[in-house]
């Protein structure tokens, strides 16, 4: 007699819909805490800026790529940051900063070989986490992590972005003996970032957006274009395993820590490893083939069939009986753009000479000096730059000394030489008319963890402009190529703040205060109309607002110095924009042009009070000649420390 058949209760609604993609809940919480030891490489060789991922495999030993670190000299001007990333509310986090330091440990491995990059981690140069807070990505040469259709995911900085991560439809489609090829979505940026299968152990180290190493799988078949490659993490361990003798004594103890640290710690949580990789397939890898075909059989001894064909299909597009075809309408050709349809910027860095404290006849205005406790917050150029550590980043005709904490400039100190003036196109950069462009740029000296970017700006686009601190005209003095490098350079991310959309149309008085005083105060000779002029954010704790984690400052400064009839002559201004960021761009769209629905003060200050507000000693020469309070200003009671500007003649007395 036949057993009868064994019946299989419905699954209903809770049925496993295509590939299996529960995941165990400690997979969020494991894969938040690997995330942690991935970093933001970026760093400058011969003027050129690359930007790349990489992960800590040690406290001791950074990995990334070697087509991004290529070797020690560009290892030494490279800078790690940690947890850049968002948090839970939407803003960004702090985030920490380290140096590498080549001479303590360093090995390269050329890009057609295994392309990385170990480099022991230097010193900590802003931020609060150290590396056991960090963690690592242990690296190991088990054979068993990783299978042909599992998922894999791959936490990167694609584009510069803030770190993001990729752990959706990402299937390890092909192995070689030292790559994994895997569907996954990377961009340029992502270089360096580790590769992990679901269990978060490190399985590869992403190098490539397609096949460069290998050509061809494990079994000779040819690998398709359209996959992405990492080299093979065992493989890296191998080779590291191998020069391990030739290492000097200290080098090979670092190297050997790293090494062991899959022998010596426990993976997964409550000291258990993890369940062992799985394809996102199951029937590709289980599948038998008898008499009758391909079949499965599962644990309750029933017997189904899955089969799973590779299918092509051929489309051709026709008329039949040889008929006239139908064609698809050619895309619209894209047009070529010549290079000077855009500012560009000189990646010489080398030629300009940045501000200069004596370019006035007979006096000297020095760059103003941060106090003890702004001056920790100075950022230092990248290692390798002239006068590092002081910060100054030096364009045609002015510089900038960026606040490391902030990401906005400290201040800016401009000379401007109205005998010389040379008028620039705005959008094309060029004296003479040219075609349209606006592009904004990074500046390679400096880390660009530093500033703020186009990434802060698009996201609160609905609020502010990119804001020139040195305005666009002022350095644009000169000959022609000096004029057009000066106003070029006004384009860098450093030279930009967060101003209210509204800013410039509200502040008139602030935005042609250079052009009065050229034209009412600096003609002490006829052959010389020059002047200086210092200008930045001022911070209050007390009523600043903040965008994310950007504190946004309330207030500007602008300090002007020149050389009058009767002498060396000073002005300070402030102007608030407190009062703007209530109005917002409705649906990204700027409001009709018009005056702003609030007033703005622009105001004539004493400079000790913007010395005050701003933590910046600009010396006695400027102070003494303050005009706000000059000897010959006529005074009733007590001296004014402010004076509200309503017309263009408030900004200078009369007696200039």
């Amino acid at each position: 007699m036949a057993r009868a058949a064994r019946q299989r209760l419905p699954t209903g609604a809770e049925a496993i819909i295509g590939p299996d993609d529960l995941q165990a809940s400690w997979f969020l919480p494991a894969g938040a805490t690997a995330r942690r030891a991935v970093g933001f490489v970026e760093t400058t060789n011969a003027g050129s800026w690359t930007a790349g991922s990489g992960f800590l495999v040690s406290e001791d030993l950074f990995l990334t790529n070697q087509h991004v670190i290529g070797d020690e000299t560009v290892a030494v001007a490279a800078q790690v940051t940690f947890d850049r990333e968002m948090g839970e509310d939407g803003s960004l986090r702090p985030v920490t900063t380290y140096r590498l330091d080549p001479a303590r440990f360093a090995i390269f491995s050329k890009q057609e070989e295994f392309d990385y990059a170990l480099i022991a981690l230097g010193a900590r140069t802003s931020g609060a986490a150290g590396p056991t807070e960090l963690g690592c990505c242990v690296m190991s040469d088990r054979p068993d992590r990783h299978v042909i259709g599992m998922n894999i995911n791959i936490i990167q900085h694609p584009n510069g972005l803030p770190k993001m991560i990729a752990v959706r439809d990402n299937v390890l489609q092909y192995r070689t003996d030292r790559t994994l090829l895997y569907e996954t979505d990377t961009d340029h940026g992502s270089s360096g970032s580790p590769v992990f299968n679901d269990s978060w152990e490190l399985v590869a180290l992403h190098h490539f957006g397609e096949p460069f190493l290998e050509r061809e799988d494990e079994q000779k078949r040819p690998i398709p274009t359209n996959v992405n490659e990492g080299v093979r993490i065992s493989a890296i361990y191998q080779d590291l395993s191998a020069r391990l003798p030739s290492l000097p004594d200290s080098q090979r103890t670092l190297l050997q820590k790293a090494l062991d640290l899959s022998k010596s710690i426990s993976i997964g949580p409550g000291g258990k490893r993890l369940s062992p990789p799985r394809p996102s397939h199951d029937a590709q890898e289980s599948l038998t083939l008898g008499q009758d075909g391909p079949t499965m059989t599962d644990d309750t001894g029933s017997t189904e069939v899955k089969l799973i064909l590779p299918l092509e299909i051929t489309v051709r597009i026709g008329a039949p009986n040889g008929g006239t075809p139908v064609r698809a309408p050619a895309p619209s050709p894209k047009a070529l753009t010549r290079g000077a349809e855009k500012i560009a910027v000189d990646q010489d860095y080398s030629n300009r000479d940045g501000y200069d404290p004596n370019f006035v006849h007979g006096v000297s205005f020095p760059l103003p000096e941060p106090s003890a406790k702004l001056a920790r917050q100075v950022a230092p150029l990248r290692a390798g730059e002239p006068n590092a550590e002081q910060g100054e980043l030096k364009y045609e005709h002015f510089s900038i000394k960026m606040n490391k904490s902030k990401r906005i400039a400290i201040f800016t100190a401009t000379n401007i030489d109205g005998k010389r003036f040379l008028d620039i196109d705005r959008t094309t950069g060029e004296v003479k008319d040219g075609a349209e462009g606006e592009t904004w740029y990074k500046d390679p000296r400096v880390s660009a963890s530093f500033f703020l970017d186009q990434t802060f700006y698009s996201a609160w686009s609905n609020l502010f402009d990119r804001g020139h601190l040195t305005r666009r005209t002022d350095p644009d003095w000169g000959t022609k190529e000096q004029a057009e490098r000066a106003n070029a350079d006004t384009y860098h991310f450093t030279n930009c703040s967060p101003q209210h959309f509204r800013f410039n149309e509200s502040t008139k008085f602030w935005q042609g205060a250079e052009q009065y005083v050229l034209e009412n105060g600096a003609i002490a000779e006829d052959t010389l109309n020059r002047i200086c002029v210092f200008q930045g954010p001022i911070f209050d704790d007390k009523i600043d607002l903040w965008s994310d984690d950007v504190q946004i400052p309330s207030s500007f400064f602008k300090i002007i110095a020149w050389k009058g009839k009767t002498g060396v002559k000073s002005v300070g201004l402030v102007v608030d924009q407190l009062q703007l960021l209530s109005e917002q761009r409705e649906h990204g769209i700027k409001p009709p042009a018009g005056p702003a629905f609030v007033s703005v003060s622009q105001w004539r200050v004493a400079i000790p009070e913007i010395e005050r507000r701003t933590g910046l000693d600009f010396g006695n020469a400027i102070r003494d000649a303050d005009t706000i309070e000059s000897k010959n200003q006529p005074v009733v009671g007590e001296a004014k420390t402010a004076v509200l500007i309503r017309k263009e003649s408030d900004l200078l007395p009369s007696f200039l």
